[in-house]
C-alpha cells in the first residue's frame, strides 16, 4: 500500500522544475545541433547531398538525430539522475540553483563545437580529427595571431553573444510556457514508473542502437560523397573521437637522417649522401610487351586468411578451399608467407605504406606523405586507384586515411547495398560475395586508365557466422583440432573459413570466365593475420608458424610468358612483397620506392626476408629471428620447413643484422613523420620521372 501514497505540493513543483528545465534543454539542443548539420550540408556538401539515393538522404537525417540525441542524452543524465534523488528533499533548492547555470553551460558547450566544426571544415575541407590537435605542436603565439588573422574572432564573438542572449531569452520563455502547462503524477507509484521510463529513454539513446554495438564512430557513413558523411555526426562527438585516437597514439621521437643512414650500415647498406630513401629505390625491367598492355590489378586483403586453418584442409574429409581449390593449384600459391602486423589495422598500414604503426590512421600523422605509399606508386604508373571495403569506410576514420593516400574512389558498405540491397550482412559489414560481387561490377566499368582496386573482406571475423540462406558444409573435426580451438563452436569457425575462400575462389572464377577481363586481370590475395585466439604463446615452436598466411597470384597466361616468370612456390616471403611482385610483371622500366622483393624473380633483393614485426625469416638461411624483445634479437633453428616450425630453444646464429632492419624501420617512419612536405618532395625529386623513356 506504500504505493498509493501521495508525494507533497513541495516535491511536485520540485519535479515540474526538473522536467519543465530538461525538456526546454532537450528541445533546444536538438534544433541547436540539427540546424548546425543543415547549415554545414547547405553550405558544403548540398551538391553531393542531392545526388544520393533518397533513401540515404532520409538515413542522413535519420542517423544524425540519432547522434544527436545521443550527444543530449550524455549532456543532460546528470542533472536528470541528481533531480530524481533529490526533488523530495530540502537539497534540490540548491540542485536548482546549480541546474540553470548548467544547463546554459552544456547548450553554449554544444554550440561553439558546433562553430569550430564549421570554421574547420572551411578550412581543411573535413569535420574535426586528430588533425586539430597538431595546433598543439606550434608556435602559441603564431597559432593565435594565425586564428585573428584567418577567422571573423571580433564578429564572431559579438554573433556568439547576441545568440547566447537571445537564447537565454527564449528558455525563459520556454520554461515558462511548459512549467505552466506540466502536469506531474501525484503519488509513489506514478512517480517511480516514469522514472524507470526515462531512465530507459536516456539509456536508449545515449547508447543509439539496439543491434549488438552501440553507436559509435564506425556507423557514420550514408554514401559514398565524403562531404555529405563529414556532416552527419555531432561535432562534439568528432572531437571526442579525434581526442581518444590522439591519445592512444603518441607524438613520434624527432629521427635525423643521420640516424638512418647509421641504421642503413648496421644492416649492411653503404648510403653515401643524405638522400635516405635511395636504398628503397627499384626499376622495373623494359618490356614491350608491358608497354602495351599495362593489367587491371585486384589486390584481396582476406579477413583471417590463415595458413595454420589452411593446414587442416583435406579435399575429401574436410574441404576448406571450396572454389579456391582449383585456383590455387592452377596459378601461384605461396605458403611460406608471413603476415607483415597481426592485426587488420596493423597490416593494412604496413602493406600501405610500409610504416610499423597500427594507429597511423587515427593519428596526426596520418596525413603525412610516405615514400613507400602503394597509391602513390599506383597512380604515377597511370592508375585509377580505388579502394573497396566490406565494412564502413569511417571505420578507423579509414576514409580520410585512405583519401589522405590518394585513392581516387573510396566504396564502402553503403554503397555496395545501393546496388545490392538485399546483400546479408553482420554487425561488421557485408559478406564476402556480394563485396566481390560489387568488386567484379567495378571491374566491369569503361574505363581509360588501368585500375588498381584493393579489397578488404569482413565475413571471416568474429563473432563466427555463416551468412543467413548458405548452408555451411559439415567440417569434420578431429579431437585434436576441437583441443586447439577452445570455442563453443568450432564447425563455424571452420565452415566461415570455408565461405569466405569459396567466395574468393568464384570471384577468380568469374575474371577468368569473363571473355575480356582473363586476358588483362592479375588477382592477388593474402590473408591480413592468421586466426588469432588459438594460444600460440603455449607453443613456442610455432614462432613463425603462428603468423603465417598464404599469397595467391592469378597472372593470365601472356604476362607469365613475356615478363620472365622464375616460381619456386615453398619460397618465403611476406606481405612487403607483394606489390613490388604485381608491379614487377605489370608496368615496363618503372621507377619506385620499396622494402619488397619480386616473389616471380630470382633476382638478387635488397631487403633479403619475410618479415612480421616480432619475427624474420633471412633467406636461404635455417633459423628465424624473433625480434621480441626489439633490438635484442635471438635466433630459433627450423625442425620443419613445411610448417617453418622451429626448435623451442634459442640458437647461436648472428640476427643483428635482422634487428638493425628492425630499428631502420621504426626509425625512417619517424624520420618521415617529421617531415615537412617541402623538405619530403626535395628528398624525393629523383621519384618525379617515373617512367624511363
Amino acid at each position: 500500500m506504500a504505493f498509493s501514497f501521495k508525494i507533497s505540493n513541495r516535491s511536485a513543483e520540485n519535479l515540474k522544475f526538473l522536467f519543465s528545465s530538461l525538456s526546454v534543454c532537450f528541445f533546444l539542443s536538438f534544433a541547436l545541433l540539427t540546424l548546425a548539420r543543415v547549415l554545414m550540408l547547405m553550405v558544403f556538401a548540398f551538391d553531393q547531398y542531392i545526388e544520393i539515393p533518397d533513401t540515404a538522404k532520409i538515413n542522413f537525417f535519420v542517423l544524425g538525430a540519432r547522434y544527436d540525441l545521443k550527444v543530449i542524452g550524455i549532456a543532460f543524465a546528470l542533472p536528470l539522475i541528481t533531480g530524481m534523488l533529490t526533488f523530495a528533499t530540502g537539497f534540490f533548492d540548491k540542485v536548482k540553483k546549480v541546474m540553470v547555470p548548467f544547463n546554459y553551460l552544456m547548450i553554449f558547450i554544444l554550440g561553439i563545437f558546433c562553430v569550430i566544426n564549421y570554421f574547420y571544415y572551411r578550412t581543411y575541407d573535413r569535420s574535426i580529427d586528430t588533425f586539430i590537435f597538431a595546433i598543439t605542436k606550434e608556435d602559441p603565439m603564431a597559432v593565435l595571431k594565425t586564428v585573428v588573422n584567418d577567422y571573423p574572432v571580433f564578429t564572431g564573438s559579438v554573433g556568439i553573444a547576441i545568440a547566447c542572449y537571445v537564447f537565454s531569452k527564449i528558455y525563459k520563455k520556454s520554461f515558462n510556457w511548459i512549467e505552466k502547462r506540466m502536469a506531474v503524477p501525484s503519488n509513489v507509484f506514478s512517480v517511480s514508473s516514469l522514472f524507470f521510463v526515462l531512465i530507459l529513454f536516456f539509456a536508449v539513446i545515449i547508447r543509439g542502437s539496439f543491434g549488438t554495438f552501440p553507436l559509435r564512430q564506425l556507423n557514420a557513413q550514408v554514401c559514398d560523397k565524403p562531404a555529405v558523411n563529414y556532416c552527419l555526426p555531432t561535432a562534439i562527438l568528432d572531437f571526442y573521437w579525434a581526442y581518444k585516437w590522439e591519445k592512444e597514439s603518441v607524438t613520434l621521437p624527432s629521427v635525423s637522417a643521420d640516424t638512418v643512414i647509421a641504421d642503413y650500415k648496421a644492416y649492411g647498406i653503404e648510403v653515401s649522401d643524405s638522400n635516405v630513401f635511395k636504398p628503397l629505390k627499384k626499376t622495373t625491367r623494359e618490356n614491350d610487351f608491358l608497354k602495351e598492355n599495362t593489367p587491371d590489378i585486384v589486390f584481396n586483403v582476406m579477413e583471417s586468411m590463415s595458413t595454420h586453418m589452411l593446414s587442416y584442409d583435406d579435399e575429401q574429409r574436410r574441404d576448406l578451399l571450396g572454389a579456391l581449390r582449383r585456383n590455387i593449384s592452377e596459378d601461384f600459391f605461396f605458403l611460406n608467407f608471413l603476415s607483415e602486423g597481426d592485426g587488420t589495422s596493423d597490416s593494412m598500414t604496413r602493406m600501405l605504406v610500409s610504416v610499423p604503426d597500427l594507429n597511423l590512421s587515427t593519428s596526426s600523422y596520418y596525413h603525412k606523405q610516405y615514400i613507400c605509399n602503394i597509391v602513390t606508386l599506383f597512380k604515377n604508373a597511370g592508375y585509377e586507384t580505388i579502394f573497396i571495403t566490406a565494412s564502413t569506410a569511417s571505420w578507423r576514420n579509414y576514409d580520410s586515411y585512405l583519401r589522405a593516400l590518394g585513392f581516387d574512389r573510396v566504396i564502402e558498405r553503403a554503397q555496395v547495398l545501393l546496388e545490392f540491397p538485399d546483400a546479408t550482412q553482420s554487425a561488421w559489414g557485408i559478406d564476402d560475395e556480394y563485396l566481390f560481387r560489387k568488386t567484379f561490377s567495378v571491374l566491369k566499368e569503361k574505363h581509360d586508365k588501368p585500375r588498381f582496386i584493393m579489397t578488404l573482406s569482413i565475413t571471416n571475423h568474429p563473432p563466427f557466422r555463416m551468412p543467413p540462406g548458405v548452408a555451411p558444409q559439415k567440417i569434420k573435426l578431429d579431437d585434436e583440432i576441437l583441443a586447439r580451438f577452445p570455442y563453443e563452436d568450432t564447425e563455424t569457425i571452420f565452415a566461415t573459413f570455408r565461405y569466405a575462400n569459396d567466395q574468393l575462389g568464384r570471384f577468380i572464377d568469374a575474371v577468368k570466365g569473363d571473355s575480356e577481363l582473363k586476358h588483362h586481370t592479375f588477382i592477388a590475395a593474402t590473408g591480413d593475420h592468421n586466426m588469432r585466439g588459438i594460444g600460440y604463446s603455449d607453443h613456442p615452436e610455432e614462432l613463425v608458424f603462428g603468423h603465417q598466411v598464404p599469397f595467391y597470384l592469378y597472372m593470365p597466361e601472356d604476362y607469365v610468358k613475356n615478363t620472365s616468370v622464375v616460381y619456386d612456390r615453398n619460397r618465403l616471403g611476406s606481405q612487403k612483397d607483394i606489390v613490388t611482385t604485381l608491379i614487377s610483371h605489370a608496368v615496363s622500366g618503372y621507377s619506385f620506392y620499396s622494402f619488397g622483393c619480386d616473389m616471380l624473380s630470382d633476382e638478387k633483393c635488397t631487403f633479403d626476408f619475410a618479415f612480421n614485426n616480432s619475427v624474420l625469416i633471412p633467406f636461404g638461411k635455417d633459423y628465424a629471428c624473433s625480434l621480441l624483445p626489439f633490438d635484442n634479437s635471438i635466433s630459433y633453428k627450423f625442425m620443419d620447413k613445411k610448417k617453418l616450425l622451429v626448435k623451442k630453444d634459442a640458437g647461436n646464429d648472428d640476427c643483428s643484422r635482422m634487428a638493425a632492419f628492425s630499428k631502420l624501420n621504426r626509425d625512417l617512419y619517424h624520420f618521415q613523420a617529421n617531415l615537412d612536405d617541402k623538405t619530403f618532395k626535395l628528398l624525393s625529386l629523383d621519384t618525379d620521372d617515373h617512367k624511363s623513356e
